[in-house]
This record gives structure tokens, C-alpha cells and sequence, in this order.
């Protein structure tokens, strides 16, 4: 009896040993949790691996820098070719107002111009009129292409509103009356603003010892103050006459020079003596 209680005893001792062996296997956490640990580190390391991964962004933004530095760069060098281009106009304005020339103008009046002559007008008919090959043209507007030619400047016609006659016996009387009279006649608007030279080349027939009446409208409707007027005449006979002292009178800040008085039957053998005046006198 004994023994078959000891047996007994025995035989639930096994029993209860496996049963806690089999929950011990079914039940256990702990390869969940080695598996789950292990997922945690490697997604750590994964993690880990990415911020690793995003440090070639520095890389981006250095050679972003270096593109903002190209583009900077190449902006200097723009601007600093403008600079030099604006240097460069600036040089070439310098240069063109300094030429000969480039601050002066040829002002005349003469007949031709301010007289309405037929096509076929014979210059026979007055010595203030020309014809060549260039067509029709006065003794002062010659006299004034010449100083322009040698003077590098440009030329400016005194242009009236009405017309002189064709006859020249008529445009003599009648500039004898506005003489007389004072009279100013009406002119046409400037074709240059004189204003803006330095020196005045001013070319016009001597009218009855005086200057002609549209060369007063002239002188009066312009302020030449500090500017250089070189005067240059036609005449049959009188010279400068008192023309001179007049228009120092009209521009009495201006400084007028005494240039040629040239005979209208002789302005061509003149050319070389007006030329030549021009070259000597050019500031």
C-alpha cells in the first residue's frame, strides 16, 4: 500500500512538470518581444540610416551657393559691361562735341530763298544770283556753304514769311522803305535753335549801307550773348558799311567779329581768301 502511494506520487509530480513545460511554450512573450525589439532597433537604424541619407542636401546647398555665386558673378560682369559701354557712349558724345565744328552754325540771308524766280531765271538779271550745277543759289548762301564746308558745321537760311520780287530793282526799293520805316518783316520759324551754338558764322548782303531788314528780325528775336559772331558780307561797292557797330549794338554781349566784305561780281575768286579766314579763326 505504501508503495503504490509513493508510486502515485511520483507519477503526478511528471505530470505537473510537463503541463508547466507545454504553457511554458505556448504562452512564453519572450520571442514576440525579441522580434518586436528587433524591429524597433532595425526601424532605429533605418531611421538613423535616412538622416544619413539626407546629408548629401548640404551637398544641394553648396552647389546651390555655387550657382547664386556664378549668377552673382556673371550680374557683376553685366553690370560692370554696362559701365564700360555707358563709359564708352559717354567718351563718343565727348568726342562728337568736340569736333570741328559741332558747336557752330552758318547763318545767311540772301534773295535766293526769299524770292520766288521763275525756273529759267538768268543770273544775268543780278549779281546776288547764281546758277550752276547745283541750281540756283546767292551770292551769301555760297559764301556760307563754303564756311561751313571748312568750319565743319552746319547751315541755316533767314527765311521771311512774304517773299521779295523777282525784280531786283523792286527788292531794292522796297528794302529802301523798310528802312526807312523800321519795319521788321515777319520770318519763317528757325529750322536750328540757334541758342544752342557757340559760334554764329552770319553771311548777308549789304542793303543801303545797312543790314538788310530781316537780319534785324533776326538779331532781335535771338539773345547771342556770350556766343562768337563772325560777320561776313556781300556788297557792290560799300563794304561793311556800319554793320558791324549795329549788330554790337543788338548783341552787346556777344562778341562780334569783323570777317569778309566781298564784292558780289567777285565771290567766286573769293573762295580761297573765305576758306582760308575759316581755317585761321576756328576756336
Amino acid at each position: 500500500m505504501s508503495i503504490l502511494l509513493v508510486s502515485l506520487l511520483l507519477g503526478l509530480c511528471a505530470c505537473g512538470n510537463g503541463n508547466d513545460a507545454a504553457a511554458g511554450g505556448q504562452d512564453s512573450p519572450a520571442p514576440q518581444e525579441a522580434v518586436a525589439d528587433a524591429q524597433e532597433t532595425e526601424t532605429v537604424e533605418k531611421e538613423e540610416g535616412t538622416t544619413e541619407n539626407e546629408e548629401p542636401a548640404q551637398g544641394n546647398t553648396e552647389q546651390e551657393s555655387a550657382v547664386a555665386g556664378t549668377e552673382e558673378t556673371a550680374v557683376t560682369q553685366a553690370a560692370a559691361g554696362d559701365t564700360a559701354a555707358d563709359a564708352d557712349t559717354t567718351s563718343a558724345e565727348a568726342a562728337e562735341s568736340s569736333a570741328p565744328g559741332s558747336n557752330a552754325l552758318a547763318v545767311y540771308f540772301s534773295r535766293v530763298g526769299n524770292t520766288d524766280f521763275p525756273a529759267d531765271v538768268d543770273a544775268d538779271s543780278s549779281a546776288s544770283i547764281r546758277v550752276d550745277e547745283n541750281g540756283l543759289m546767292g551770292n551769301a548762301g555760297q559764301i556760307a556753304a563754303w564756311i561751313a564746308e571748312e568750319a565743319g558745321c552746319e547751315t541755316m537760311e533767314i527765311l521771311t514769311e512774304d517773299a521779295y520780287p523777282v525784280n531786283y530793282d523792286e527788292t531794292v526799293n522796297q528794302a529802301k522803305q523798310e528802312q526807312n520805316a523800321g519795319f521788321r518783316p515777319v520770318l519763317k520759324a528757325d529750322e536750328k535753335a540757334v541758342e544752342d551754338y557757340d559760334t554764329i558764322y552770319l553771311v548777308f548782303p549789304n542793303w543801303w549801307g545797312d543790314l538788310p531788314m530781316p537780319v534785324f528780325s533776326f538779331l532781335e528775336s535771338h539773345d547771342l550773348s556770350g556766343k562768337t559772331v563772325n560777320v561776313f558780307v556781300t556788297h557792290e561797292g560799300s563794304g561793311f558799311s556800319g554793320t558791324i557797330g549795329t549788330i554790337q549794338e543788338l548783341e552787346p554781349d556777344a562778341e562780334v567779329l569783323e570777317g569778309l566784305a566781298v564784292q558780289g561780281a567777285s565771290v567766286t575768286d573769293e573762295e580761297q581768301n573765305i576758306r582760308q579766314w575759316v581755317i585761321d579763326h576756328q576756336n
